[in-house]
């Protein structure tokens, strides 16, 4: 089964389809989010806004450490229950819902993956190819980064979101030129 990664879509001229939200540091990152537990029970709802707000708002948002989803987008994703939606505000456009992907699984036997010192017992830097025999049971997943690595110490997944076909089937029609689901080679 094919296996496919998420990410903002391009524009022609490289640049991304989609609006950049941060903070007045341009560094808005909150660890949490690359942990697979919910946050909804502890969230507080940052304050951000565009990075270039001349450029205008668009119905999901990129930085580099989150996506951010409108309230249409966020209601037609609410049936996958390992997403969770996460409030945040944007200054002079109101409410948005950062993604964050509850679901986790190990990396897969077979994966071909790349680790920060070149030994598969520390964090996943990059993963490669998936078995073309793996078939994910969540539509939307993070892959956990490998037992006593120094990252699975602290219950972390890797930052990047993958998804099943049915995921990406959901994502292509329902933020289609906005977020692209591009299937992981080897898949």
């Amino acid at each position: 089964m094919a296996v496919f990664e998420l990410h903002p879509a391009s524009t022609p001229d490289g640049g991304f389809a989609v609006a950049w939200f941060d903070d007045e540091a341009c560094l808005w990152d909150d660890e949490r989010l690359c942990v697979p537990a919910p946050l909804a029970g502890s969230w507080r709802t940052p304050s951000l806004k565009l990075y270039r707000p001349e450029s205008g708002v668009t119905p999901v948002l990129f930085n580099p450490n989150a996506l951010a989803v409108s309230e249409s987008i966020k209601n037609k994703l609410a049936s996958f229950p390992e997403l969770e939606f996460l409030p945040v505000h944007i200054e002079g456009h109101g409410m948005f819902h950062i993604l964050h992907v509850t679901a986790s699984i190990e990396l897969p036997k077979g994966a071909n993956a790349r680790f920060s010192m070149n030994d598969p017992g520390d964090n996943i830097v990059e993963i490669k190819t998936f078995p073309q025999s793996f078939e994910p049971q969540f539509s939307f997943f993070r892959i956990l980064h490998p037992v006593g690595s120094a990252a699975r110490k602290v219950g972390a997944t890797t930052r990047k979101i993958y998804l099943n076909e049915n995921g990406a089937r959901a994502i292509m029609s329902i933020a289609k030129g906005y977020l692209v689901a591009s299937e992981v080679a080897g898949s």
